[in-house]
């Protein structure tokens, strides 16, 4: 699963989806990135966050017990 968020250029961070499957979060960040004029990217784990981007970053799911 994905969250897909906002950066803007000051480093604030807007969610604008959670738990999205893969396909879905890249439609979703692909539309919000134009409409913002914005570049993007998938964050795997970085803790460093770039400035006026929509990322997708993946979500760890807790395990089943």
């Amino acid at each position: 699963m994905y969250d897909v968020i906002f950066i803007d250029a000051q480093g604030q961070e807007t969610a604008l989806a959670h738990l999205l499957d893969r396909t879905d979060a890249a439609t979703l960040a692909r539309r919000a990135a134009a409409e913002r004029g914005a570049g993007r990217m998938v964050l795997p784990g970085s803790s460093r966050r770039p400035a006026n981007c929509v990322c997708v970053v993946p979500v760890p799911l807790p395990e089943a017990a």
